[in-house]
């Protein structure tokens, strides 16, 4: 099983505050006194948004703060605890089996928010160079996600680039 590059999320520089945004995008969908496992939870932006009486359980490839769980995807690490809402924000484009975390997120929690930069055709180098591992059009994204369990109750763009356009989410447990 191939492993995740920690050295490059190790680096202070790979927390881009460019991302802020998106994690308050995300909080306006996950209701107050929820609690919420943030996977890949870089900067940890998404718990500073988060509505009153949440609980926040950030994870990621490395520590980022005592308490985050350190798992890595890659290598089938999954955090423990029960959560009412998973979010994978930025996450997904590094992980070489998808199917994996996104049926481990449906054990683990009824909601889901998760985002990804859908291909749209351009040159596949263009997202190697930015680390990704995987190529799927929206279409192949949102067949993913009802492959796992999960019904998708809203989708939302986040980001538009010339070589992807960013997709966020909003999904429940199927059935």
């Amino acid at each position: 099983q191939r492993g995740t590059d920690k050295d490059r999320w190790a680096q202070e520089d790979s927390l881009a505050t460019q991302w802020d945004q998106r994690a308050a995008m995300a909080a306006e969908f996950i209701p107050a006194g929820v609690r919420v496992l943030d996977v890949g939870a870089g900067a940890m932006a998404l718990g500073s948004f988060l509505k009153p009486g949440s609980t926040y359980q950030p994870a990621d490839v490395v520590e980022r703060r005592p308490g985050c769980f350190v798992v890595d995807l890659n290598r089938r690490e999954w955090p423990p605890g029960e959560y009412d809402w998973v979010s994978f924000l930025g996450v997904l484009e590094y992980i070489h089996d998808i199917d994996w975390p996104l049926a481990r997120a449906r054990e683990t929690a009824p909601r889901l928010l998760v985002t990804y930069c859908t291909d749209i055709g351009a040159d596949p180098q263009l997202r190697r160079g930015l680390g990704w591992v995987n190529d799927l059009p929206a279409e192949a994204f949102a067949a993913r996600l009802a492959a796992n369990g999960w019904r998708v109750d809203e989708t939302r763009e986040v980001k538009r680039g010339p070589s992807n356009i960013q997709l966020m989410y909003v999904c429940s447990r199927a059935g």
